[in-house]
């Protein structure tokens, strides 16, 4: 029966693709107070000015206008991006002095990295805010920044996140005060159950690194799955740390990946052996893109386990806006530590550096089978003619 099937969908590709022809012949304690975590005490951190510039870590704040409103109704994003910076919650003076206290001036660092998580996730972003603002000059702010983690206080906030049900993954930006976090975001954590949720964490600082913070987070949220994967940053590299950020972003696999053209075709790739042919729709995804520019590739395959078959491009795929694999077999995916593209005929675990290409969009029972010599090529004219 399976014989009869084949020759059948065989004879009804070469039909599709005569029909093509035819048809075709008529696109340092930053401004935060001491996300260093260098200050020891009020008095130390007044000691110098100097020392209050170097560590002007307070980050990078955005005017309220320009920040996506987290949970209107019009975003349907499952991504939450929520961050808590000096430079959203101070009144600032006339007198500020921005390259003094770089951080407190917007866009400050944590707000100016939160930005850039929030453009490479297409997220929504919401900001941290108290009701009573810090004050712009470092030393007062970092007194009561200090007064407020001795009394564990839980400073009154401007808002909570509206629908946080509709979020799965929060992304959460912060300073490193007074090594630990400001208790503002103490306060955020325990007025919104992120239970269940998972949780990614993005820090800026000075020299104290991430000190107790992320203890402090978990014991504020046990019930969130906090990942270990963390992006942190000194302060005054926050500036320049775009790049790096981003790449962490889609590390996570969470980077957003551009919807292709309306009019657009999906690409398709035929991968060929003496046993049949299988069919793979690409799922438009840089990796996919750099397999797809290779093309066509005449290699070995080789059996991996029990429910996988390989095979190693001649050049690394660029993993950059490419999602991590997560659906069963037929996925056609790319283990990047080895640099081999994976043909699954069974399911797989997920893995956080195994990114998807595609889906396997016929052959599925002769995969498990495939042996010595495949070839991989484009199907350019057999795409257009089904997509009518």
């Amino acid at each position: 029966m399976k014989k009869i099937l084949s020759v059948f969908l065989a004879m009804t590709m070469l039909f599709s693709l005569a029909a093509c022809g035819t048809t075709e012949d008529q696109e340092n304690s930053s401004a935060e107070p001491s996300d260093s975590g260098s200050a020891v005490s009020g008095q130390e951190a007044s000691n110098s000015e100097s020392a209050n510039s170097e560590s002007s870590e307070m980050e990078t704040a955005a005017p309220e206008s320009e920040l996506t409103e987290a949970g209107a109704e019009e975003q349907g994003s499952n991504i939450l991006v929520a961050y808590f910076s000096w430079a959203d919650n101070a009144i600032l003076a006339d007198d500020v002095d921005a390259v003094a206290s770089p951080s407190v001036v917007p866009p400050g660092n944590v707000q100016q990295l939160a930005g850039w998580v929030q453009e490479e996730t297409d997220g929504d972003l919401f900001s941290i805010r108290v009701t009573e603002p810090y004050s712009s000059d470092w030393d007062e702010c970092l007194e009561r920044a200090n007064q407020e983690r001795s009394d564990n206080a839980r400073p009154a906030l401007v808002e909570n996140v509206e629908n946080l049900e509709q979020y799965d993954t929060i992304l959460l930006g912060y300073p490193n005060w007074w090594y630990g976090v400001p208790m503002a975001l103490l306060t955020f954590l325990e007025q919104n159950d992120l239970s269940g949720k998972q949780v990614y964490l993005f820090c800026s600082h000075g020299t104290g690194g991430l000190a107790n913070s992320v203890e402090l987070i978990t014991e504020a949220a046990p019930n969130a799955e906090i990942s270990d994967n963390i992006f942190d940053c000194y302060e005054e590299e926050a500036a320049s740390s775009q790049e790096d950020i981003q790449a962490w972003v889609r590390e996570l696999g969470l980077g957003a990946v551009e919807e292709p053209a309306e009019n657009a075709a999906a690409q398709q790739i035929s991968v060929q052996f003496e046993g049949g042919t299988v069919i793979y729709e690409l799922n438009g995804s840089t990796a996919a893109a750099s397999l797809y520019e290779q093309l066509p590739l005449t290699v070995e395959v080789e059996d991996y386990s029990t429910n996988e078959k390989i095979f190693y491009p001649p050049e690394e795929l660029d993993t950059g806006d490419t999602p991590l694999a997560q659906a069963g077999a037929g996925t056609l995916a790319y283990y990047a530590p080895w640099g081999n593209v994976v043909m699954f005929y069974g399911d797989y675990n997920e893995n956080p550096s195994l990114f998807e290409l595609g889906q396997m969009i016929s052959g599925g029972d002769l995969v498990s089978g495939m042996t010595g010599t495949i070839t991989i090529d484009v199907i350019e004219e057999y795409l257009s003619c089904l997509r009518f």
